[in-house]
């Protein structure tokens, strides 16, 4: 008798203990926001504009990798990014007539080689300037060199497609829009993306928050929106810059970063995110004496905080090398807009540290 009722009792403190599981994960998966982000670190370097065409020949054939003067943290991160600004293609039928430029398929293997995991941006103004057959190719060249690519494609589900790459137990999504009010007057030449045609990925409020948002379900410890907008040689952001920005990090994005200015532009911390307006070019064979001053960035993945390093460079010979330390802090303090909390380091670098994961729905 008693052994059965200690075996009843038993049975009865395991059902109510189960019980209690069951209803305390209901109520925190009713009541908590927050996802699991992973643990494991990740790292990700993400350049401003590299371009192998046009007069870059001169330094490619070396065989050597241009990235090599910086390839100690853009090598060694988990994964690089950059916005590739020219399509790689043979075809010899320019559709647009001002400065169009591509790259010969030859040079894929050197940004393929530039780092194990490669994403290159095709949303900018040069993509289309071989129509779309030269934009087709060039997708299909990058992805057998084993390049991602994003921002482009065949259609517009396809060029629209975040980049999610799993490292470690961490998930990293990458969204990639072009600013196309910038270019009103390439319509009928650059367009972007349709159901049936191919082209790049044009900025569209509502189609980012619902790509950030399902970023979010998906578990996604960081949701980077690298852009493709403002005014070429410009110092400060334009005001759709700011207001594209601010959309993004109010529907969740972790971090801004923009390209396409071909100089650099400042940095703002916006409800408790970092924007990077412009990072100003990084390989590229411009003459222009403002266009070799730019930054690079490392986005440093520890537990739930993400700290970015950024780093000055000076384009020699159309190749990126860093900075000294006095030439760094002076490009790091003429940064329009300024960022309080940036840490200048003495090294030249400059540091800032945020919480990941956090949705904000402020308004600007």
């Amino acid at each position: 008798m008693f052994k059965k009722r200690f075996i009843r009792v038993l049975i009865t403190i395991f059902l109510v203990l189960l019980a209690i599981s069951i209803y305390g994960t209901f109520f925190m998966d009713l009541n908590d926001d927050s996802y699991d982000i992973g643990h494991d670190n990740v790292s990700i370097a993400v350049t401003g504009d590299v371009m192998f065409g046009r007069k870059m020949p001169a330094v490619l054939d070396s065989g050597e990798s241009p990235f090599r003067y910086v390839e100690n943290v853009t090598k060694n991160a988990d994964i690089l990014l950059v916005n590739f600004e020219n399509p790689v293609t043979t075809s010899t039928y320019a559709v647009k007539g001002d400065v169009p430029l591509k790259a010969d398929p030859k040079y894929t293997y050197l940004l393929a080689g530039a780092n194990d995991v490669v994403v290159a941006s095709q949303a900018n103004n040069h993509a289309l300037d071989y129509g779309e057959t030269g934009l087709n190719e060039s997708i299909k060249n990058l992805k057998e060199a084993g390049i991602y690519v994003i921002g482009a494609g065949i259609n517009s589900a396809e060029a629209t497609k975040p980049v999610v790459i799993e490292s470690g137990d961490r998930k990293v999504t990458i969204l990639n829009y072009m600013d196309s009010d910038n270019f009103a007057e390439y319509r009928g030449v650059m367009d972007p993306a349709t159901a049936n045609s191919s082209g790049y990925s044009a900025y569209d409020s509502e189609l980012a928050e619902r790509q950030i948002q399902e970023a979010r379900e998906n578990g996604s410890s960081i949701i980077i929106a690298y852009l493709h907008y403002g005014n070429e040689y410009s110092r400060s952001p334009n005001d759709n810059q700011v207001k594209i920005s601010h959309e993004l990090i109010n529907d969740g994005a972790d971090i801004v970063i923009g390209s396409h200015a071909h100089v650099t532009q400042g940095v703002e911390m916006y409800n408790g995110k970092p924007i990077f307006y412009n990072l100003g070019n990084f390989i590229f064979d411009q003459s222009n004496p403002a266009t070799h001053i730019s930054y690079f960035l490392n986005l440093d993945l520890v537990e739930d905080n993400c700290t970015v390093t950024l780093y000055p460079t000076y384009i020699s010979n159309y190749l990126p090398t860093f900075m000294d330390a006095e030439s760094g802090k002076a490009l790091i303090n003429g940064l329009y807009p300024q960022c309080d909390e940036m840490n200048v380091t003495d090294e030249g670098t400059g540091v800032l540290t945020f919480k990941l994961g956090n949705v904000t729905n402020e308004t600007s």
